[in-house]
């Protein structure tokens, strides 16, 4: 029970879910609360146009949620799908509370943004080109970088999984994980082939780097610049990228650090006192 409210019921107890979720459900609330409901609407009874839009608003979220890769995602989806159909029904009553409601989204979306991962993670953070120094400077090391924007909500739905990803498989001296922001970077994003536009579909983008040379990333890119859209879940990731894998022959191979020998230490530190002398 612990482990649920931690993993379901704590992340949603913020005030960006709480007003997403009360926008969501605002159209059906105010129709069912007396007395308000009559200084809002003419009826106060669903029509059954709006029951048919309800319906059609159920069909689209089965669909589109049935590949959520995290319980905020779905829950994301959900909102987002609900305020779709809500602005369509209060279209219905007037222009007037469609615009009202727009604008409330829209200072939703400006105001209160998704809240960033906060959780426990094993993910070195890279600037400016110190990402392609790092791997480059011991091709031993392999590194699973994920490239992110932070207004990006794919990217932040993303972010728990790859804190959990690096948590379970990083850590090792020669398997690290990595994490790159794009839109404080677009040059050396660019030189990566990930787009940080706002119509991105590369966002995230997760490659792999095996003895100083990309290996694989997902999504995949074409020859033609055809994205291939992926679904970041926990599972998807771990056997796409064959982690189970990378990790165990890391773990049995790791960098072995030549210690310093003691008779050097006191040959280096006779030549000096003879210097000296």
């Amino acid at each position: 029970m612990n482990r649920f409210y931690q993993n379901r019921i704590k992340p949603l107890v913020n005030l960006h879910y709480l007003t997403n979720i009360l926008l969501a459900t605002s159209y059906f609330l105010l129709k069912n609360i007396p007395h308000v409901c009559d200084s809002v609407f003419e009826s106060c009874i669903l029509e059954w146009r709006e029951v048919e839009i309800l319906m059609l608003l159920v069909i689209s979220v089965a669909v589109k949620t049935r590949r959520a890769a995290t319980w905020l995602q779905l829950i994301n989806t959900i909102c987002t799908f609900s305020k779709a159909a809500n602005v369509i029904l209060y279209w219905r009553e007037s222009s007037v509370h469609t615009f009202s409601y727009c604008l409330i989204w829209f200072l939703h979306f400006v105001f209160l943004p998704q809240p960033l991962y906060k959780g426990p993670e094993n993910v070195q953070y890279f600037r400016s080109t110190n990402l392609e120094h790092e791997i480059k400077r011991d091709e031993r090391v392999t590194w699973l970088v994920c490239f992110y924007a932070p207004w990006s909500p794919p990217c932040n739905d993303f972010a728990p999984v790859f804190a959990e990803l690096s948590n379970k498989f990083g850590g090792l001296s020669n398997f690290k994980f990595a994490k790159f922001d794009v839109n404080m970077y677009p040059e050396v994003a660019a030189k990566y082939n990930v787009s940080n536009s706002s119509l991105s579909k590369q966002l995230p983008t997760v490659v792999l780097f095996q003895n100083g040379v990309e290996t694989k990333r997902r999504p995949f890119i074409d020859s033609k610049g055809n994205v291939f859209k992926f679904l970041f879940s926990y599972e998807n990731v771990v056997k796409e990228f064959d982690l189970n894998k990378i990790y165990f022959e890391s773990k049995n191979n790791p960098i072995m650090v030549k210690p310093v020998r003691a008779d050097n230490d006191d040959n280096s530190k006779s030549e000096k006192n003879k210097k000296d002398n």
